[in-house]
């Protein structure tokens, strides 16, 4: 029986993979910064363990008899760039750090984002070996933290995943647009254009997360100064790329309701994300709209190809995308947040 240590689990992807960690037969520990928040891992059968990602020796405990690292732990949100490095970088660093510090290294699986490799070109899936080029200060600090984990490829074994936008149970970013679908019978889309994006359900995920953690390639240990970390990133998507528009009506379909996907000019975009940054700062906590995801909403596309991950390891998602929006919409439903 394999042993894990879940970071972020009282998170969305975390909360979610410990879950299905346990379902699999996994034994779980998670890294937990409030026993009561976490109530309901522990209700799984998950062990909690107190730590922080800037309190190192925490995470040293934390590893010990591990054979699987899930870093999922990081900062989605931020007022500065110096916040990203904090909690993305140096977190992961320190993650890494006390892996390669466990007399057995265990195994670190590091769910990065697609934003950390950048938007695709129109007709052009990103694949993992491509040129990383990311856009927004996410997306720095999320290649940042992965190259800080390659650094010790040659100590602690190494898989990144880069997911592009995740939806499912639990998740709270997702749920401004179902709410919005619902009350306004709106879907706002950036620009006066059409744009594919990659989404992935969170079970999906979880799944994929399993498959790379018991036999997926490993980022290579460095040669000539530098690791090769393509070898050992993977893509992980839906059955097939969306345009963003379409995502308002598989919403719609979902709830039970019809909807308007409405264009809306790249400039009111940009002051709408002003705005509510300017809001989000005089209340001193980060929104999920601020003028960096703006920046990341207006790119030409967010569509990745995860080939590989189906060719090497027969990863498949379990449900289409109409039953996995459908499944979402009754979870938010059956826990009163919609």
């Amino acid at each position: 029986m394999l042993r894990s240590l879940v970071t972020g689990a009282t998170g969305f992807v975390g909360s979610n993979l410990a879950g299905h960690l346990r379902q699999q037969g996994w034994d779980v520990r998670c890294l937990v910064r409030d026993v009561q928040r976490a109530k309901h891992l522990e209700q799984l059968g998950a062990e909690l363990t107190l730590g922080r990602l800037d309190d190192f020796d925490s995470l040293v405990r934390a590893v010990v008899d591990v054979d699987v690292v899930f870093h999922t732990a990081g900062r989605v949100q931020a007022f500065t760039d110096q916040q990203f490095t904090a909690d993305n970088v140096e977190g992961t660093r320190s993650v890494a750090r006390a892996c390669a510090e466990a007399s057995r290294p265990p195994a670190l699986i590091f769910i990065s984002s697609l934003a950390a490799g950048g938007p695709s070109r129109p007709g052009e899936p990103r694949q993992e070996g491509d040129e990383d080029r990311p856009i927004s200060a996410y997306g720095e600090s999320k290649l940042a933290a992965e190259r800080a984990a390659a650094a010790l490829a040659d100590e602690v074994p190494l898989s990144i995943v880069r997911p592009p936008i995740i939806f499912g149970q639990r998740d709270r970013s997702s749920l401004t647009i179902f709410r919005g679908v619902q009350k306004l019978r709106l879907h706002l889309v950036p620009g006066l254009r059409k744009f594919p994006v990659s989404v992935v359900h969170v079970s999906d995920l979880c799944d994929a997360l399993v498959r790379i953690a018991e036999r997926g390639a490993r980022v290579s240990p460095s040669s000539n100064g530098r690791p090769n970390i393509a070898a050992g990133t993977y893509h992980v998507a839906a059955e097939r790329t969306i345009m963003y528009g379409e995502l308002g009506h598989l919403i719609a379909r979902a709830i039970g309701c019809r909807v308007v996907a409405l264009p809306v000019p790249k400039f009111l975009f940009w002051v709408l994300g002003g705005v509510v940054e300017v809001v989000s700062r005089m209340r001193g906590r980060p929104g999920l709209m601020n003028l960096d995801k703006i920046r990341e909403g207006l790119a030409p596309g967010w569509e990745c190809s995860d080939e590989k991950i189906r060719a090497e390891l027969g990863y498949q998602p379990a449900a289409t995308l109409e039953e996995r929006f459908a499944e979402t919409a009754a979870w938010y439903r059956e826990h009163g947040w919609l």
